[in-house]
């Protein structure tokens, strides 16, 4: 009973294949009557740049031109008789057999754009036009052409995310210029301004007041020096002129080596730093990119510490990178404040607690070459409760 059953069920697929076949044949012998019509299904069809179809009331491909085995990478043996709609992702083959059943239907034409995607191989961009047509016998078919816009609307991003790289070349370039014709211009008023001063109270025999004009003057010039060296430093990283070099380090040398060079930009204002790092943390970097990121955070936090303020740099060992941290006591950041810190283009410089005045330059160097030696940096802070500065970087690993 069960091999009769099983019988059944196969010439039950065999009908419903030869009606296929039969619906073939029938349209393909439709437009292959008299007239030369074979010659325009074989030649003008195949000649059309432009993939075409024609589909049943059922999706089932009937005709394709060669643009069409070509669009699907499939020969027309493979295609006749099909759907393809096992070969397109179900979001995809959901949309196409909507349209196609809306088109029978109603008969007007439906112009759409789509991705498409065809198992293994790369994802397209299709503008599909698909109209009915009823033939002598009111038989229902699908006609479509496909145009291929993948290669126009790859110009299309790449016109765009060129565009968008152009305004921000504009915007960092505008940006440079202010902080040459403004910051740069500032701080060297001021070291002139002072000088003269101290010219005048040196004159004078004032002694205290010259000590301080002295003070005032080597300040301005150390802030205006790590300014000059963050321009440099930023006009090479945009050129492609400065190298990456990568090796092993220990955190304790390199924060100990800047910390000493800031101790006099610190003392300046009566400021206290302690390092708390853990020591021989081994880590994977560029040695003048991390002194350059120690550098400016740290004479950052100076800037915006009151006198007699508190800073601290901690290093702590992650399981596969270390994290440092540069608390300080200061001003703190606004919320509004903290979103484009690390932007050049929104960033918005503020003036220290000793009128220091800065560019944010530095921030937005500290972040570039953070992520150049595949670490993060954020800033954890609250306006008028200090700030903790914090960056990562990778672990050296021994083979």
């Amino acid at each position: 009973m069960a091999d009769d059953a099983l019988s059944y069920q196969e010439l039950e697929k065999q009908v419903d294949e030869l009606k296929k076949q039969n619906e073939i044949l029938r349209f393909q012998s439709s437009i292959q009557e008299e007239d030369g019509r074979e010659y325009y299904y074989k030649s003008i069809l195949n000649n059309i740049g432009d993939p075409v179809f024609v589909k049943d009331d059922q999706s089932r491909l009937l005709v394709v031109n060669d643009a069409f085995c070509k669009i699907f990478s499939l020969d027309r043996d493979k295609i006749i008789g099909r759907t393809l709609a096992e070969d397109v992702s179900a979001e995809e083959r959901e949309s196409f057999f909507k349209i196609d059943k809306q088109v029978i239907e109603d008969g007007v034409e439906n112009i759409n754009d789509e991705a498409l995607t065809v198992r293994g191989s790369q994802t397209r961009t299709i503008s599909t036009r698909k109209n009915r047509f009823i033939d002598s016998d009111g038989k229902k078919y699908l006609v479509g052409v496909i145009h291929d816009n993948t290669e126009r609307k790859k110009s299309e991003d790449s016109l765009r995310e060129s565009e968008k790289q152009l305004k921000e070349l504009n915007a960092t370039k505008d940006k440079l210029f202010s902080i040459v014709a403004h910051d740069l211009r500032s701080p060297y008023s001021n070291i002139i301004g002072l000088s003269e001063l101290l010219i005048e109270t040196i004159d004078d025999s004032q002694i205290e007041e010259s000590k301080e004009y002295a003070r005032l003057l080597n300040l301005s010039a150390k802030n205006t020096l790590i300014l000059l060296d963050n321009l440099l430093k930023w006009a090479k990283s945009q050129t492609g002129q400065l190298s990456f070099n990568p090796e092993k380090l220990v955190t304790s040398d390199v924060i100990l080596e800047i910390l000493s060079l800031n101790k006099s930009l610190a003392k300046s204002k009566n400021i206290c730093i302690e390092d708390i790092s853990t020591d021989d943390v081994e880590i994977y970097a560029d040695r003048n990119m991390l002194k350059t990121i120690l550098r400016n955070l740290i004479s950052n936090a100076i800037k915006f510490t009151h006198e007699g303020g508190r800073i601290r740099v901690c290093t702590t060992l992650k399981p596969d990178h270390a994290e440092i941290t540069i608390s300080d006591d200061g001003v703190g950041v606004s919320e509004e404040n903290q979103k484009g810190l690390f932007n050049l283009t929104s960033n918005r410089p503020s003036v220290g607690t000793a009128k220091e005045l800065g560019s944010g330059l530095g921030l937005v160097l500290c972040k570039e070459f953070v992520e150049m030696n595949g670490g993060k940096i954020w800033v954890e802070s609250e306006e008028g409760r200090g700030s903790d500065f914090k960056f990562t970087l990778p672990l050296y690993k021994t083979e």
